[in-house]
């Protein structure tokens, strides 16, 4: 067989992934309801309450406890299925610190049993969080991530993985239980199509591309022969390097289009090179919340900074601090604050986090980095115009902010 170049390689896999792009089209698998309705990363409003449903014996799906017997099946734990009921959000008491909040998604029998779970998709860690839910009921806690993620120390403090919790993914968990859901779901297709849809969510989320067919075709062809084997293996040895110059560039470009729009960046959690190359290196997911900041009002021990970050996806929005504390923005007195940023854009969600955040209008995912906004980031003009429509848009959120705040 004739040597192939790296280049007839990825012309190959290209034609193999066209072929299958246009199946979608005319099939209609590319379709995905969560995605347009625009709910894809909404813990409790999406996420929680459809896992939850699954999980309730009296969910409007109508299949008793089948789905959470599966569930508590495949992660081995003992509960009475038969009684249990499911609540989101559930209220435990004032939060301090080291009890109350709120648990996302709990489950209990009549005989004592119990599982928790804290359903983790973008949201930060909070202090103390495991720790308080653990000192509700301290049986059962499942710590759930996209990836499997371990939780912040500030989260768990002395709790131990594996004896205190159970940290669990949607990658291969989640995705797993579904799978079973929707075959006991074969004969009920609106049940079987909704909890499909769910799991080619998850599956976009995880960064989990392509069908079984056509991954499989790719992998057929990549070990048909060595000379082909050894091109992708080289091709797959240098992608984390080209992730980090595409994530780099990015930064660099958007900097250099913020300092453009008149705005002073700070030092404060200032995104680097190193940043960029641990994020893909060595696991980064925990060391990510790096970007740029910008402050925009002090007065007294209160101080507002708006910022644009990096999870896995990259978000913007404004935060207040009282004596440098930051975590505050859903306190009482801050009221008057949220209020002017979802004035100024009603996309703009507050938590404990953030007087409000929101994800830039086109996703920029460079955890899962498999959509087209984040490959036309390789294309140095595409990259320019994105860059400078994020910047225009921050800056004018920002004067907005700030014609509110001088009034006051």
């Amino acid at each position: 067989m004739n040597q192939i170049s790296y280049k007839e390689l990825l012309k190959s896999i290209g034609e193999i992934s066209k072929k299958y792009e246009e199946l979608e089209k005319v099939s209609g698998e590319a379709f995905n309801i969560f995605k347009v309705i625009n709910i894809t990363s909404e813990e409790v409003r999406l996420h929680s309450k459809f896992l939850a449903e699954l999980l309730n014996r009296k969910g409007l799906h109508g299949q008793g406890d089948v789905f959470l017997k599966l569930f508590v099946k495949q992660l081995g734990i003992k509960l009475d299925t038969s009684s249990t009921t499911v609540e989101v959000e559930k209220y435990i008491g004032v939060k301090t610190d080291t009890t109350g909040g709120y648990l996302d998604i709990y489950i209990s029998d009549n005989k004592g049993g119990c599982i928790t779970i804290e359903n983790k998709i973008y949201a930060k860690d909070q202090e103390n969080q495991l720790l308080r839910y653990f000192n509700h009921k301290a049986s059962n806690i499942l710590y759930l991530t996209l990836w499997g993620d371990e939780p912040d120390v500030d989260s768990r403090k002395d709790l131990l993985v594996d004896k205190h919790f159970k940290i669990i993914s949607y990658q291969q968990d989640i995705i797993g239980w579904l799978q079973e859901c929707r075959k006991e779901a074969v004969e009920l297709p609106l049940l079987r199509e909704g909890i499909t849809h769910y799991i080619n969510l998850v599956k976009i989320l995880t960064g989990q591309t392509g069908t079984t067919k056509m991954n499989n075709e790719i992998t057929d062809y990549i070990v048909s022969s060595p000379n082909i084997l050894e091109q992708a293996r080289l091709i797959a040895n240098n992608m984390n390097d080209a992730k980090v110059q595409i994530q780099w560039s990015f930064w660099e470009s958007l900097e250099e289009k913020l300092i453009k729009e008149d705005l002073v960046l700070l030092d404060k959690k200032k995104v680097n090179w190193q940043n960029v190359d641990d994020y893909y290196k060595k696991g980064g997911n925990k060391n990510a919340y790096y970007g740029f900041w910008v402050k925009l009002y002090q007065q007294n021990d209160v101080t507002i900074h708006f910022g644009i970050e990096l999870y896995d996806k990259i978000y913007f929005g404004f935060t207040v601090e009282k004596n440098g504390v930051g975590g505050i923005s859903n306190l009482a007195e801050f009221h008057e604050f949220r209020d002017m940023v979802a004035r100024i854009n009603s996309n703009y969600k507050s938590t404990d986090h953030g007087l409000g955040w929101r994800d830039t209008e086109e996703e920029l995912n460079f955890r899962t980095f498999n959509s087209q906004a984040i490959f036309d980031l390789a294309d140095e003009k595409k990259l320019d115009e994105k860059t400078s429509d994020i910047a225009k848009y921050i800056a004018g959120d920002i004067k907005a902010m700030n014609e509110k705040l001088n009034s006051i």
